[in-house]
């Protein structure tokens, strides 16, 4: 289905309407907190930090969010987890520039901003399949994907601009006021408890224990969903890597220019990142499936690696590119077999394990990279760090999956 006919879709539309809102105001601070992270005389391991509370704090609450969004109301938590990251940005802005306030401050408020998105990510993707039919869902993600890569590009992009001119604080504002948008179009969804609403009709064909652990032992016995379910691990160990390498990057520019030069750096990458889902749902061969995967993850990695190794201004713009588009079209593919894979009544808490699994590998190809970086006094290092572990965990992956059982299709 077209993006048009989806949109025709006035639930749909709402939830896509209320995500493209708040991620918005996500990516427009992204670089106001990666230069206040710069600006700090921490180095790589002060840009690391930040990445580890953007990442780990999901990652700490995902079975306990997991469990949640399989036993409340999905809208209610939505509202709720969009008003109270509202209030964070409040804070933040309350704090910044004050004095004694530094990098620790700072990551202690993203930890508790990106902790509540730990509610809201897995809320969002087990409402989907209440809002749209099975067979729309490849393409509602790949909607969606795409609209994540097209804001986060202009989030960044002008997101480095306003930091340049207004700072930190005026970014952060914006911000705030994009969650409570945010919240007042979630609100408009209709009721969203889980195994109501479900278009496919099979929302209770299989009764699980209302715990995580119980939720991971079938998907431990499901090849095909343990498959999708941990298949951003790889492309997310090499992303940590090479986030902090483009940061190190951005750093040899001026201090006045370091802004400017992230917000066009993440944005090229967030223009790849949209081509790759659209790109991967126009072939039947890529679109959800395991081959699909495959190819996102090597084109991912090859990415990662060529950032690493080439310093040409259009080089580097390639790669960045290329880096996207794998990155991006992982996370489609990867979302839209969980989502077709798993039961509603179930899938808040393997959506719980996803966030879990590639939030845990970003942090720390991300903090693992800086450390490797100043080991070896080269920054290219926690790119290196990032594809190699990226590789292996691809290949690990593929052998688990495989003692699992037959090869999913």
């Amino acid at each position: 289905m077209s993006a048009p006919g989806l949109l025709a879709n006035r639930e749909f539309r709402r939830l896509w309407l209320a995500l493209a809102v708040s991620l918005f105001g996500d990516w427009f601070t992204y670089v106001a907190v990666g230069t206040l992270a710069l600006s700090e005389s921490t180095g790589l391991y002060g840009v690391a930090a930040v990445l580890v509370a953007h990442t780990l704090p999901r990652a700490l609450l995902a079975p306990f969010a997991g469990r949640l969004v399989d036993g409340r109301d999905r809208r209610s938590i939505l509202v709720a987890g969009s008003l109270l990251r509202a209030l964070v940005v409040l804070v933040m802005i309350a704090v910044v520039g004050g004095e004694g306030t530094g990098a620790t401050v700072l990551a202690g408020l993203v930890f508790v901003r990106m902790a509540l998105s730990a509610f809201t990510d897995p809320a969002a993707s087990a409402a989907l399949p209440q809002l749209v039919p099975p067979a729309q869902l490849g393409a509602a993600n790949a909607l969606l994907g795409a609209t994540w890569s097209a804001i986060f590009a202009l989030g960044v992009a002008a997101g480095g601009l306003v930091t340049a001119f207004v700072g930190p604080r005026g970014a952060l504002a914006i911000d705030a006021a994009t969650f409570v948008v945010a919240a007042l179009l979630f609100a408009s969804l209709p009721r969203l408890r889980p195994g109501e609403r479900t278009t496919s009709g099979d929302a209770s064909a299989s009764v699980v224990a209302p715990d995580f652990l119980a939720a991971w032992r079938r998907t431990w016995r499901d090849p095909p969903a343990l498959q999708a379910a941990l298949a951003k691990i790889p492309v997310a160990l090499a992303n940590g890597g090479a986030w902090v390498l483009l940061h190190a990057v951005a750093a040899t520019e001026s201090a006045a220019d370091v802004a400017v030069t992230l917000g066009l750096m993440h944005g090229v990458r967030g223009l790849g990142s949209g081509v790759g889902p659209l790109l991967w749902a126009r072939f039947t061969r890529l679109r959800g499936t395991v081959f699909g995967l495959h190819l996102a993850t090597g084109v991912t990695l090859a990415a990662v690696a060529l950032f690493t190794v080439v310093d040409a201004p259009a080089l580097l713009i390639l790669a960045s590119v290329l880096w996207g588009l794998g990155m991006g079209a992982t996370w489609v593919t990867s979302t839209t077999r969980i989502q077709l894979l798993t039961p509603n009544a179930l899938l808040g808490r393997l959506a719980a394990i996803d966030l879990m699994g590639h939030t845990i590998a970003q942090c720390l190809g991300g903090l693992l990279g800086a450390i490797v970086a100043d080991a070896v006094l080269a920054p290219a290092g926690a790119g290196w760090f990032g594809a190699g572990a990226g590789l292996l965990a691809w290949a690990l992956l593929a052998l688990l999956v495989r003692t699992r059982g037959p090869s999913p299709q």
